[in-house]
């Protein structure tokens, strides 16, 4: 009695064929993931080197009392537009942080142009009167490995 079942010829076309549908899909997913990670690397790298010559100078630091303001003026003195400020300061050896103030990604702080950035301060929690501002740090969102620190020794006065 013979043995009813596929020829080796029919089951090599067979496992080639289905070794190559399996290729195909991994194929076409790895081309896929790759594009992506790609592209995500290069937006990254992008940013990273426009921002390179960004730099910013902390020129002043205000704390006024009756105005519940901390101003912080600083310059622009590198190569990029820089806009959505961040100021993180030491109030008293508390940590103070605000990013309400300044140019916006439509009106941004040109080459060489100085600002006043203002930010409300609390009176009695922060900016309390005689309060010791004792070290500033500005961030340009748009460029956040611009960010400029500076140690001051201002009192917040009414």
């Amino acid at each position: 009695m013979k043995n009813k079942g596929i020829s080796p010829i029919v089951a090599t076309v067979l496992l080639i064929a289905f070794t190559l549908a399996v290729a195909s899909l991994l194929g076409g997913w790895l081309t896929s993931l790759t594009k992506t990670q790609t592209d995500t690397i290069e937006q990254g790298t992008s940013k990273a080197v426009n921002c390179s010559s960004a730099v910013i100078d902390i020129v002043n630091v205000i704390c006024a009392n009756s105005s519940q303001q901390l101003k912080v003026a600083i310059n622009n003195v590198g190569q990029n537009e820089l806009w959505d400020f961040s100021v993180f300061a030491s109030l008293n050896n508390t940590f103070y942080s605000n990013s309400t103030g300044g140019p916006n990604s439509t009106n941004t702080l040109k080459l060489g142009e100085q600002i006043i950035l203002v930010y409300g301060c609390d009176k009695n929690t922060y900016c309390a009167n005689n309060a010791l501002v004792s070290k500033v740090r500005v961030t340009p969102g748009s460029c956040p490995q611009a960010w400029a620190e500076k140690t001051v020794n201002v009192r917040c006065t009414v």
